[in-house]
C-alpha cells in the first residue's frame, strides 16, 4: 500500500455500500434494523406511502428537509391511476399518518416518535409536502450500521400489512438464511395483544396469509416452523428462501410494462382479491394440518384431483377454525372434512360474500365520489365569490378617491338605519371629530364588518351602477357555478 493512503474502516465500507444501493435503484431505500423491528399499528397503504416517502426523502444528508412529491407519482408508485377518490385517500391516510406512533427499541434503550412531523397539501400543484420528525434520521439518514435494504417493487402489490413486514424482516435477515421470533413477540410489533388470540388465528390471518402474498409478489419467501413447549407453540423459526417465479429481471419487466399493457391497465385504489398461490410450500402447509387430523398425503392428493384447490384449502381453514372455536365439537374429523371438502358451498358462500364486498365498495366509492365532487364545487364557488369580492372592494376603493362626497353619503346612509346603525357609531367612536376621507378609508381597511357594510350599503346606490361591469364579467361563471347571485 502506498504512504499516505488510508485504508477504509469497515463501517466506512459499510457506509460507502450504502450510498452505492441507494444510488444504484430508484426503487432502494434503506432503514435502520430497529424501524423494521418497531412496534406499530399501521395500514398496508400506509406502510406504502412510508416507503414512497423514505424513498423520495435524500438519505444521504445530514437532516430532514420539507420535501414535495407528487399526487400523480404516487399513483405511479402504486400502480394506480391519478383520481379524485386518490386525492382524497393520500389526504386521510397521510392525516392518519401524523398521529400514528412508532415505538422504537435499540441496544441504548427505546423511544416513541410520530411517523410524520407535517403534511401539507399543495391543491393547485396536486402535490403533498411532507417532513419526518428529527427522531427518526438516526434510523433513516447516513446509515453507517445496522442497517437493510429493501426494493419497494416488492411490497406495492401486497395487500396484507403483515406481508410487507415479514418481508422487511427476510431482507433483514436474509444473510443468515433464517430467522426467529417468539409468538409474544411478534403479537407486540404488530400491536395484536387482543386480536387473534387464539394461535391458529394468528398464524392463519398473519403467518400463512404473509407467506402466501410473498410467494405472489416478492423476491423472497420462508417457510416456518413450530417450536413447542408441551403442546403450545410458543416460537416460530423462519427459513428464508429465493423465490423461483419473481426474479430481479421479472421485477424489471413489471415496472416497465410495454405500452400496450400500459394502455390496458386500469387500475384503482382497492383491495386485491388476492387468492393463495398454490406452489408446493402451501400443499406442504396443508399437508401438514391434515396429518395432524389423521389423514395422510395421499388421501389430500385424491381430493385436489377430485375438487378445485380453492375448494379443499377453504375446507380445510374451515375445519380448522372449527376446531379452534370448539376442540372436541367433531368426533370424526376425518369424515366430517372429506365431507365439508365435496361440497362447494364454502366456495359459491365465499364468492357471494366477495360480491357483496364489490358491489358495497362500489357504492361507497360512488358516494364518495358525489361527496367529493360537492366539496369541490362549494370550494370552487367559495374561490369564485372571494375573487369577486376583491374586485368589489378594488371598485370601491377607486370609487371612493374619485368621489370624495359619496363616503360622507354612506355614513348618512349607514346612520339613518337601524340595522347598520351600529357600524356608524363604531366608526366614529374610534375616529372623533376626525370625520374625513382619510379616516374612513383607513377604518374602512382595518375593520372587516365595516369594509362589508360599505360594500352593501353601495351595492344598493343604484344610480352608480358600480358593479355592473363586473356582474357582466362574471355572470357566466357564476352561474355555471350554480350562484344565481355574488
Amino acid at each position: 500500500m502506498k504512504q499516505g493512503i488510508k485504508k477504509r474502516t469497515t463501517q466506512e465500507n459499510k457506509e460507502i455500500e450504502a450510498l452505492e444501493r441507494i444510488s444504484s435503484s430508484s426503487y432502494m431505500v434503506v432503514l435502520g434494523n430497529p424501524l423494521l423491528n418497531a412496534r406499530f399499528d399501521l395500514t398496508a397503504f400506509q406502510m406504502k406511502i412510508f416507503h414512497f416517502l423514505v424513498l423520495n426523502t435524500d438519505q444521504t444528508s445530514s437532516g430532514f428537509k420539507v420535501t414535495k412529491v407528487k399526487v400523480s407519482e404516487v399513483s405511479q408508485f402504486l400502480k394506480t391511476k391519478t383520481s379524485d377518490y386518490l386525492y382524497n385517500l393520500l389526504e386521510k391516510e397521510s392525516r392518519k399518518l401524523m398521529k400514528k406512533e412508532i415505538f422504537l427499541e435499540d441496544e441504548r434503550g427505546w423511544k416513541v416518535a410520530n411517523i410524520l412531523a407535517q403534511i401539507e397539501y399543495h391543491k393547485k400543484e396536486g402535490a403533498f409536502s411532507f417532513l419526518f420528525p428529527p427522531m427518526l434520521d438516526a434510523y433513516l439518514l447516513q446509515l453507517k450500521k445496522n442497517f437493510t435494504y429493501i426494493d419497494v417493487r416488492n411490497i406495492v402489490s401486497m395487500d396484507s400489512v403483515y406481508a410487507i413486514r415479514f418481508y422487511g424482516f427476510c431482507k433483514e435477515f436474509e444473510r443468515f438464511g433464517k430467522f426467529q421470533f417468539t409468538v409474544e413477540e411478534m403479537r407486540r410489533m404488530f400491536n395484536l395483544e387482543n386480536k387473534y388470540e387464539l394461535y391458529g388465528l394468528f398464524k392463519q390471518k398473519v403467518v400463512v396469509k404473509a407467506q402466501d402474498e410473498l410467494i405472489k409478489n416478492s423476491d423472497l419467501i420462508f417457510d416456518f416452523n413450530e417450536i413447542k413447549e408441551g403442546k403450545k407453540v410458543v416460537a416460530l423459526q423462519f427459513v428464508i428462501r429465493k423465490n423461483p417465479n419473481k426474479t430481479q429481471a421479472q421485477l424489471e419487466v413489471e415496472t416497465n410494462p410495454t405500452s400496450q399493457e400500459a394502455e390496458d391497465s386500469n387500475y384503482e385504489v382497492v383491495e386485491s382479491n388476492t387468492q393463495p398461490n398454490f406452489e408446493s410450500s402451501t400443499l406442504q402447509r396443508l399437508s401438514g394440518i391434515v396429518q395432524v387430523w389423521g389423514i395422510d398425503s395421499s388421501t389430500l392428493q385424491n381430493w385436489l384431483e377430485q375438487y378445485p384447490i380453492e375448494q379443499v384449502i377453504l375446507g380445510v381453514e374451515y375445519v380448522q377454525t372449527e376446531l379452534e372455536k370448539e376442540p372436541k365439537k367433531i368426533k370424526n374429523i376425518p369424515a366430517y372434512l372429506k365431507t365439508i371438502v365435496s361440497s362447494s358451498q364454502l366456495v359459491e358462500r365465499q364468492k357471494a360474500v366477495e360480491e357483496e364486498k364489490r358491489v358495497l365498495k362500489a357504492v361507497l366509492k360512488k358516494s364518495e365520489n358525489e361527496k367529493l365532487q360537492l366539496e369541490q364545487l362549494k370550494q370552487q364557488q367559495d374561490d369564485f365569490l372571494h375573487e369577486v369580492y376583491k374586485q368589489k372592494k378594488k371598485l370601491v376603493l377607486e370609487s371612493l378617491q374619485q368621489n370624495h362626497q359619496l363616503y360622507q353619503r354612506v355614513l348618512n346612509s349607514l346612520n339613518t338605519s337601524a340595522f347598520s346603525a351600529i357600524y356608524y357609531d363604531s366608526y366614529v367612536s374610534k375616529v372623533g371629530t376626525e370625520i374625513s376621507l382619510d379616516s374612513f378609508l383607513a377604518y374602512f381597511n382595518e375593520n372587516t364588518g365595516f369594509e362589508a357594510i360599505v360594500i352593501t350599503t353601495l351595492e344598493h346606490y343604484h344610480d352608480l351602477n358600480l358593479f355592473e361591469g363586473l356582474v357582466k364579467h362574471y355572470g357566466a361563471q357564476a352561474k355555471a357555478l350554480g350562484l344565481n347571485y355574488f
